[in-house]
C-alpha cells in the first residue's frame, strides 16, 4: 500500500469517532472483550470492584485555588520566551496555516540531529496513535511492560493485534529481561517507556541497547522518552538513531517545557523507519500556530527547564520525607511524580482528597490498588498533599 492510500485510510477501527472521549472508550471496551487491561489516562480506566471510578478532570474543570498533581504537569508554566512568542507572532498568524519546517531544523539543532530524522506531531500521542498503522499491518504482535502507559497498546489491541505485557518489578522498574524473552519472531514492535509511567523507574542506556539486539529484522524499539530529561543518561538513545538502528524515539513539549495546553511533541528516527511512519503521519496537520512559534521559543530557554528539574528534584525530597514519615512506601526513583504505597487500597482516600480539591491518581487505573500516583508540585502544593494525607490516614 502505497502512501496515497494510507491516507485515505481511516486511523479508526470503524471511521472517525466523533470525540477523543468516545474512541477511547471504544478502545477500553475492545481491550476488556479480550480480557486485557487498559491504561488510558481518560475517565474509562479500571477502579477497584464496588468503588465508582471519578473522573480525572471534574466537571466543569480544575476549581480555583485546587492543588493540581494528577497529570505531570509543569506547575511553572511555559518559557516566558514562549509566551512572548506567542504574543509577539503566533496569534497574529492564526489566519495562516502553519509552516512546520523551522520547528523541524530547531529541534534538530537542538539534539544535534538532521531535521530529515525528525518529525513533528500533535504531541507525542499523535505518534502513539498511529505507530501501530505504521508498524504492525501485517498483523505482528507489540511487547509491553506492565503496568505503562496504555495508549499505544491500546490502539494495537483495537487493530485486534496481540500484545504481550510484562510485569514490571517490585520497585516499578521495567524488567528488560523478561522483555527480551517476551520478543517472538512475529514481535513487530517493542515499547518502552523510560522512565517509566506511572511508576517512574528508568533503565540504563545498556539494556536498552540489549532490547534493540533482540528485535527481529522487522521489528522496531519505539522508546517513549517524554521525561528524558530526569534519564541518568539523557539522550543516549539518540546514539542509536544515528547509527542506524531500527529506533523511534519520541519526546514531548507538554512536560519540562510546560506545553502541555498546545499538544507539541516530536518523533526522531531513521529513514528506513521514519519513512514507515510518514505514510500515516498527519504532517502539518497537527500543528497549531501557537505551538509552532513556540516550540522554537521553548528550546531556546534551557534555564527555564533547569529551573523546574530543580523543582522536582526538591519536591521528590519533600515528598518522599513526608510519605516516609507516615510510614508509607514511596518508589525511590527520580521522575516528576512518584508512586506511593499506601499500605491500602487507596480509592476511598483519592475520593476524599478529590472532595478536598487535591487530585492526584488512584493506583487501580493501573492496577496497583494500594498505589497512589502523585506528580510533583510547587512546595506549597506538595505541602497540601501531604497535610491532607496525614490528616485522613495517620
Amino acid at each position: 500500500m502505497d502512501s496515497a492510500d494510507y491516507r485515505t485510510t481511516s486511523c479508526y477501527p470503524d471511521g472517525l469517532a466523533p470525540t477523543r472521549r468516545a474512541f477511547l472508550a471504544s478502545l477500553a471496551t475492545a481491550a476488556a472483550a479480550a480480557g486485557t487491561s487498559c491504561s488510558f489516562d481518560t475517565e474509562t480506566e479500571m477502579s477497584s470492584p464496588g468503588v465508582t471510578q471519578l473522573p480525572s478532570i471534574p466537571p466543569g474543570g480544575f476549581p480555583i485555588g485546587s492543588v493540581q498533581l494528577n497529570f505531570n504537569e509543569n506547575p511553572l508554566g511555559p518559557s516566558p520566551r514562549a509566551i512572548e512568542a506567542i504574543l509577539d507572532s503566533g496569534l497574529v498568524k492564526a489566519n495562516r496555516y502553519t509552516y512546520i519546517d523551522p520547528l523541524i531544523e530547531a529541534i534538530g539543532r537542538h539534539i544535534g540531529m538532521p531535521a530529515e530524522n525528525v518529525l513533528v506531531g500533535c504531541g507525542s500521542t499523535e505518534f502513539l496513535q498511529f505507530a501501530p498503522w505504521a508498524f504492525l499491518q501485517d498483523r505482528g504482535s507489540m511487547v509491553v511492560s506492565d503496568p505503562t502507559y496504555g495508549w499505544t497498546a491500546g490502539v494495537a489491541e483495537t487493530m485486534g493485534r496481540r500484545v504481550i505485557r510484562v510485569p514490571v518489578d517490585t520497585q516499578g522498574v521495567v524488567d528488560s529481561q523478561r522483555m527480551r524473552e517476551a520478543i517472538r519472531r512475529g514481535t513487530r514492535v517493542v515499547y518502552l517507556v523510560n522512565p517509566n509511567n506511572p511508576t517512574g523507574g528508568s533503565i540504563p542506556h545498556e539494556e536498552v541497547v540489549s532490547l534493540v539486539e533482540a528485535l527481529p529484522s522487522n521489528a522496531i524499539l519505539m522508546v517513549d522518552e517524554a521525561y528524558n530529561e530526569f534519564l541518568p543518561e539523557a539522550g543516549r538513545t539518540l546514539d542509536l538513531v544515528r547509527q542506524g538502528a531500527p529506533v523511534l524515539v519520541l519526546r514531548t513539549f507538554s512536560k519540562v517545557y510546560g506545553l502541555a495546553g498546545l499538544r507539541l511533541g516530536f518523533a526522531i528516527g531513521p529513514m528506513s523507519v521514519l519513512t514507515q511512519l510518514r505514510k500515516v503521519w498527519w504532517e502539518d496537520f497537527g500543528i497549531n500556530t501557537a505551538a509552532q512559534i513556540a516550540g522554537p521559543a521553548a528550546l531556546g530557554d534551557q534555564e527555564h527547564v533547569r529551573r523546574y528539574i530543580e523543582l522536582v528534584d526538591s519536591g521528590l525530597i519533600q515528598l518522599r520525607s513526608g510519605l516516609s514519615d507516615f510510614g508509607f512506601a514511596p518508589f525511590p526513583h527520580r521522575a516528576p511524580f512518584m508512586m506511593v504505597d499506601l499500605g491500602r487500597t487507596t480509592d476511598a482516600i483519592h475520593r476524599a482528597l478529590y472532595e478536598r480539591n487535591i487530585f492526584v491518581q488512584p493506583g487501580s487505573k493501573w492496577g496497583m490498588p494500594n498505589f497512589l500516583r502523585v506528580s510533583v508540585g510547587t512546595a506549597e502544593d506538595n505541602a497540601a498533599f501531604l497535610n491532607a494525607l496525614q490528616e485522613m490516614t495517620v
